[in-house]
């Protein structure tokens, strides 16, 4: 593998983890409440994450490609 592979996966795994925690936030699976103080805001910044890393995946996707 190479190390491009391996920084995608990572990204993607990343990704994956940061839409499952928006999910939870969203229905206050963790025990925060939909409305408490913050949780648009922290929704906010993981999205912005997401976005980041939307923008490496495509700007590195075709490194990846054989």
């Amino acid at each position: 593998m190479t190390a491009i592979h391996d920084l995608i996966e990572d990204w993607i795994k990343m990704r994956s983890t940061l839409q499952q925690q928006i999910k939870l936030l969203e229905s206050g699976g963790i025990g925060v409440r939909s409305n408490a103080l913050g949780t648009e805001s922290t929704i906010g910044r993981i999205k912005k994450c997401i976005d980041e890393l939307n923008s490496l995946l495509k700007e590195h996707a075709s490194a990846d490609r054989p």
